[in-house]
């Protein structure tokens, strides 16, 4: 089968950090293009500085309005009118809702769009209001318009069987690999001012569904010589990151760091004594993920897409209620108390996600979905061309009988 040309368009683009979507799109369009693919990721200008090459993908930079009402619709409007002007791309890719808006707009171009949905956006605090209604609208429009749909969770996927009876294809979200020998520097954890097993992590963006403010409470009850490190930034949420700092202004050992890099992304979680996630909802959590791979203990909020990764792991203890904020406490003392017992879990989790979560793979069965929804339009094309011809020539069988 030919290489495809393939444009990703939905994301903040590569490299980035900002979220796990970017992390995950970076890892997959790495083994896409060195499986032969041309792949372009449309990127948004405070991303990237112009258009460029990074590890074999071509990134485009496309402008955006900077309001959180307009910021990413505006950029997927402009990344679309670019690729769909140049008409040189065999599938678009689009993720998350947000894209779905102009989905119908694509069909009179003829190129198959599928969509990867990473989670239900609108149930997101920050969208209540219009801009709720705006994503349920696109992802109405992104089911009747995409030729295929990929969701990165088992939930995700009984939600749209549920919902609108649309048949998905379940494709997780990876990891990329790693050696415990790359953990063994130390740089990033001196530039914090951190020790190895002295911290626990909260990793992600910070806003309300995420619910930080439960972990800073339940840390606020332990009495260790430890300390709480939030890595992340704000997603248009600034009052809530305030709110989060004031309520951790009373107890110095809450550090907030930022954003960080990949690198030390992965270094902060390889030496953490646990991660925690108290969040509401989730598609597939890349932070959970890449806490396993290193074999941390992850103390989780009860939800399906946390619970999806470690359902085989029977003695798995470390789940708590969402809002639960004394089980969050419990579950983080359990670790402090048996930290062996509870890394020797984690350990077994590790296997399980580096049997089960594997870019190679993952990449392969998008590229399938890729080839699929590429010869349904051809063969539905061919159909088309041919079916008027059909009833032309019956049209002129039926006037010559009438003529005789």
């Amino acid at each position: 089968m030919k290489p495809l040309r393939i444009a990703c368009i939905g994301t903040r683009g590569i490299p980035s950090n900002y979220s796990g979507i970017e992390r995950a799109c970076e890892s997959l369009y790495q083994e896409l293009a060195e499986r032969g693919h041309q792949i372009t990721v449309y990127s948004r200008t405070e991303n990237v500085p112009g258009d460029g090459q990074y590890r074999g993908i071509k990134v485009r930079a496309a402008g955006a309005i900077r309001t959180r009402a307009l910021d990413t619709l505006s950029h997927v409007a402009a990344s679309l009118a670019h690729a769909l002007s140049t008409r040189t791309y065999d599938v678009l890719h689009l993720h998350a809702l947000a894209p779905g808006l102009f989905a119908g707009l694509c069909k009179p171009f003829r190129i198959p769009v599928v969509a990867t949905i990473h989670g239900l956006d609108w149930k997101r605090d920050k969208w209540k209001g219009w801009g709720e209604k705006v994503l349920r609208f696109s992802e109405r429009s992104m089911v009747r318009n995409a030729d295929g749909i990929i969701v990165v969770s088992r939930e995700l996927q009984d939600y749209y069987a549920a919902q609108y009876q649309r048949k998905t294809t379940y494709i997780p979200n990876g990891i990329a690999p790693w050696t415990d020998a790359q953990g063994e520097q130390s740089s990033t954890l001196c530039r914090l001012g951190l020790s190895p097993r002295q911290y626990i992590l909260y990793l992600g963006r910070l806003v309300p569904e995420k619910r930080v403010e439960d972990l800073i409470v339940a840390f606020s009850g332990l009495k260790q010589d430890l300390k709480l490190v939030i890595a992340g930034e704000s997603g248009f949420t600034d009052r809530y990151v305030l709110q989060l700092r004031q309520l951790a202004a009373p107890d110095p050992r809450v550090v907030f760091v930022g954003m960080q890099d990949k690198e030390s992304v992965h270094w902060l979680l390889h030496h953490a004594l646990a991660f925690a996630s108290p969040s509401s909802m989730e598609g597939l959590p890349m932070s959970v993920l890449e806490g396993l791979q290193h074999a941390t203990p992850c103390a989780l909020s009860d939800i399906p897409p946390h619970r999806e990764m470690l359902e085989s792991i029977d003695d798995y203890d470390l789940f708590f209620p969402v809002g639960g904020v004394g089980a969050l406490q419990l579950c983080l003392q359990k670790i402090l108390d048996k930290p062996e017992h509870y890394r020797a879990i984690a350990q077994t989790a590790r296997q399980r996600v580096e049997r089960n979560y594997r870019w190679p793979v993952l990449a392969a069965e998008t590229e399938s979905v890729f080839y699929e929804v590429l010869r349904a339009r051809q063969s539905a094309e061919r159909v088309d061309s041919t079916f008027p011809q059909k009833i032309h020539l019956k049209s002129d069988a039926s006037s010559e009988g009438r003529r005789s």
